[in-house]
This record gives structure tokens, sequence and C-alpha cells, in this order.
């Protein structure tokens, strides 16, 4: 059964200058609950876009697009989104931070601070969370923001190229972390990215989009399960038949298993 519903979904923006641009158009996608999705395409197909109008931070301007049957309509507590600028309040602690959303519940200080401890060491960050964000690095920042985010148990999780001002090190080693956490917590994740080896790591299914305006060329089951070996033959093999598809001159919005 579909967790996320898109139907023939656009979005058009109108410009300064009074003309229409067109960021997706005739989107159409079912995602499962507790899937992990990612959208892959070059800088400005319309991904972002996608994943905000999902999160309804910029609603589609036709089409619909529904979360657990409801239409979308503005952003809601039941998920959140983690950018690539980690968002983090720098006059607070990593306690703190982590701790903000679990303010808006009706929790007692010690049940935040149980549920900020249990997150934050999660991610790692047990010694750290009584320091303030400019005391971390990149990555434990991140580390930060994706505790932050699920301490307040969402039911879906949209990331942003959340890796993508991070070295290579760090950015494999924060693939493991969101897999490992959003696999414990069954989580439904949707994830931007422009890096085919990122999603070839992470996703259940990719969403290739091509641009101007932004559609689905086609749908990749990847058959890829548990621990992915990033050396491994198979793992190359999906990796190199992507980059066929990007080559590919039609856009079918079709289901390609490899």
């Amino acid at each position: 059964m579909s967790y996320i519903e898109i139907n023939h979904a656009s979005k058009v923006f109108r410009q300064v200058d009074g003309k229409e641009f067109t960021a997706f158009q005739d989107v159409s996608l079912n995602i499962a609950k507790g899937e992990f999705i990612c959208l892959l395409g070059a800088s400005g197909c319309g991904k972002s876009t996608l994943l905000n109008a999902m999160a309804g931070f910029s609603l589609a301007t036709s089409g619909s697009i529904k979360i657990d049957g409801q239409e979308v309509t503005a952003p809601s507590s039941k998920y959140v989104t983690i950018f690539q600028n980690y968002g983090l309040l720098p006059w607070r602690s990593v306690q703190k931070n982590v701790e903000l959303g679990l303010e808006q519940k009706k929790l007692s200080k010690a049940q935040r601070a149980a549920i900020a401890d249990k997150y934050i060491e999660m991610v790692g960050l047990s010694a750290f969370k009584r320091e303030r964000p400019r005391r971390l690095s990149g990555g434990m920042q991140q580390r930060v923001s994706i505790a932050r985010a699920l301490a307040v148990d969402p039911q879906i999780v949209f990331m942003d190229e959340p890796f993508g001002a991070l070295d290579a090190i760090t950015r494999m080693k924060l693939q493991d972390d969101v897999l490992q956490l959003t696999r414990s917590e069954k989580k439904t994740v949707v994830f931007v990215t422009h890096d085919i080896a990122e999603a070839v790591y992470l996703a259940d299914r990719i969403v290739v989009l091509s641009p101007n305006p932004g559609r689905i060329k086609c749908v990749i089951d990847v058959p890829l399960k548990g621990y992915r070996d990033r050396t491994s033959g198979d793992f190359l093999h999906v990796q190199n038949k992507i980059f066929e598809i990007f080559n590919m001159k039609h856009d079918d919005n079709i289901e390609y298993v490899i």
C-alpha cells in the first residue's frame, strides 16, 4: 500500500519578469511505508523542489501529493526535513539543540533530556553533548541535526543533499549512520542527491529525474540487500547501469529493474 502518493504533480513558479518556470512536471510516484527512496538527478532537475512539495514547504501547483491518504497542505510535525545547512542554534549546546523539537511536546524536562541522550548516544556524540556547535566539525554538526530530527519520532525523514558540503570520508561514514539509524527506527526516507554512488549505497529504489522541466526518467529497483560493498562487482554493475540510463534519450517514467 502506498504511503506517499504523488499523482501528476507539477510545480510552476512565476518569475519577476512575469514569465513562468516549471520546476517539475507531471510527476507520479508511489512510496511505501519504510522505504528508502533517493531522488537522483543533475542540478536543476527539480528534485529539491519535489522534496519541498512533499514536505509541505512549497506546494505543487497542479496534481496532488498525499501522505497516509491526506493531502499535503503544509509542513507537519509527523515528518522532518534535514538540509545541507545544519540549522543548529549556535547559542545552544548539542543537548539543547536535540531537545528543541521536543519542547513542543508535553514532556517533562527529565523526559526531554532522556530522549535527547538516547539519540545523541546513537550518533556517537555523548562526549560532546555540552559543547556548542562552533566547537564541532561539519560531520559532527550534521549528526546533531540527524539526532534532533529522529528525537521527535517522525514518520518520514526528508533529506535534501545533507552531506553535499562534507569531505568524502565523512560523507561515507554518515551514509552508514543514516542507514543504521533509519532502519533501526523503521523510518520512511526520501533523500535528494546528485551522487550516483550515494544513491546506490542508500536506496531501496532510485528515482532518476531529467531536467527542463523535471520529469521522472525511470524508477530503479536496487537489487542489493543488507550491507553494500562499494567495491563489489554487483555494486559497480548497478552504478554503471545508472550511468547508462542517464545517457538514454527517452524519458519514459518506467519501473526499471537492474
